[in-house]
């Protein structure tokens, strides 16, 4: 019988705000032969919260007390108190990621809403969340090919893409419901900037203050489907880059099933708007960009499949977290314990057959994407090994000389480096890494730890032996 403890999730989105409290069970499991682990073996979403537009005091700021009392509303009506909250995460995503304050406010509720992740998600991230909690993860495990998830909110689709069980690929474009807003006299009333060089090339240069009609803002939205769904078929049209918020950095792959979740893929299953009125119903061209999407994904050739979550799928992505110990044979400097919030990024090593250029490519590759998704502190992430059954002396010399040569270059600040591994090595790499890491470079490793890509890890105190105790925290069910 496992004892359960509670976790929430809040999403802080371009237009609009979730909250849920979900109910995780920790059981201890072990044997005579193995440190004992604590493992969540099931969760409960005990509590959703309604769908709040999210408070605003301008184009460029977060409304903090009418945030604060969404807050205090919830927790209220949840029944939970904060000092009874032990996991969970606060993201804060979309265009709302970008608002002045929002440093401020992910500041505030990381002291005042228990111990869990507080993160400002970037957008590579968001689209991880959303995936997992729209079921685009598991969906993969299901079939062979990629599966892409595009969340499309008020601001930005997020789309990350899926093979096996593993996000592989992700980017953002600049499409959203409220990235062009519209008045009950039909005037359009805001513009994103971010939007404007694409509205340009397709000569469809619209301007606040003026009126639009609904023919011209179907034709705008079907136009920028049109534009993002022909650059994920590899085929590009209509200046599509011109919405990518940054140029992806690899081919995209074949995809072969989308999935769309967000408000606007909320909105697919609704009534087709026929006139503006219908339009402008939440003041933006949410309505009319989620019924031309339906139309344009239709046409496209892709297997669409439905979403197990849509408006909520990156909050319903936010709460999940075990605890364990590690292993017995680690290389740790307490002094530099505890460490909280620790990103890990995770590459697949093939010790058995080791090929150090194939391993120095995927490994830059990885560390580029870690600074992409993760706010650079020290350290930056922790690494996560994969697949290391057996390691020759020459193998973890290269091995490590890569690590250390590839850390230092993309993170010249950093003075402490944190590897994982899930099997039984880390004292022998811990040594390797710190006799060929920088001087004054300070080194972690740590190993029999269960852990996936998008995870955060706490690194604890010693509790038997040498090994520490550590907790992995989960962004997403799934």
């Amino acid at each position: 019988m496992g004892n359960w403890i509670t976790s929430i999730g809040l999403d802080i989105g371009t237009s609009t705000t979730k909250f849920i409290v979900s109910h995780l069970s920790i059981a201890e499991q072990g044997s005579p032969f193995h440190l004992p682990t604590s493992q969540i073996i099931d969760r409960t979403v005990v509590y959703a919260s309604s769908i709040y537009t999210t408070p605003l005091t301008s184009n460029h700021d977060i409304d903090m007390e009418s945030l604060l009392t969404i807050l205090s509303t919830e927790y209220e009506q949840s029944g939970i108190h904060m000092k009874d909250v032990k996991a969970g995460a606060v993201i804060i995503t979309g265009e709302t990621a970008r608002k002045e304050n929002a440093e401020k406010i992910i500041n505030y509720l990381a002291d005042r809403a228990g111990d869990f992740v507080v993160a400002t998600a970037g957008a590579d991230l968001e689209g991880i969340l959303a995936g997992k909690g729209s079921g685009a993860k598991v969906r993969s495990e299901e079939i062979e090919g990629i599966v892409a998830n595009v969340d499309i909110g008020g601001g930005t689709a997020n789309v990350a893409l899926f093979e096996a069980g593993r996000a592989i690929q992700t980017f953002t474009f600049h499409v959203g419901g409220r990235l062009i807003r519209i008045n009950d006299q039909e005037e359009v009333v805001y513009i994103s900037e971010y939007v404007r060089p694409w509205l340009e090339a397709n000569c469809l240069s619209h301007q606040t203050g003026k009126g639009i009609t609904f023919h011209e803002l179907k034709e705008l939205c079907t136009r920028m489907n049109q534009s993002m769904i022909s650059f994920l078929s590899g085929k590009p049209k209509y200046h599509a880059d011109l919405l990518l918020v940054e140029p992806i950095d690899k081919p995209l792959p074949l995809i072969k099933e989308i999935i769309f979740s967000g408000g606007v893929g909320h909105m697919m299953a609704g009534k087709e708007p026929s006139q503006i009125n219908e339009v402008t119903t939440f003041g933006d061209i949410g309505p009319l960009l989620a019924s031309t999407l339906l139309k344009v994904s239709k046409l496209s050739g892709f297997h669409l499949i439905n979403a197990k979550e849509t408006t909520r799928a990156t909050v319903i992505g936010a709460g999940m977290q075990n605890t364990e110990i590690s292993g017995a044979t680690v290389f740790v400097q307490e002094d530099l314990l505890p460490i909280k919030n620790l990103p890990i990024v995770r590459i697949m090593v093939d010790t058995l057959e080791f090929n150090a250029v194939a391993f120095t490519n995927q490994l830059d590759e990885v560390i580029k994407q870690a600074r992409r998704l993760y706010e650079v502190e020290d350290p930056p992430f922790a690494l996560g090994l994969l697949g290391m059954d057996y390691c020759s002396y020459q193998t973890m010399k290269s091995m490590t000389s890569t690590i250390c040569q590839l850390f230092h270059q993309h993170f010249p600040n950093a003075t402490c480096l944190v590897v994982i591994c899930e099997s039984d090595i880390g004292k022998a790499l811990g040594q390797s890494l710190k006799k060929t890491s920088h001087e004054g470079m300070q080194i972690i490793c740590i190993d029999q730890v269960d852990f996936l890509h998008g995870d955060y890890i706490d690194l604890g105190f010693r509790t038997a032996g040498e090994a520490i105790s550590l907790s992995v925290k989960t962004l997403a069910f799934g």
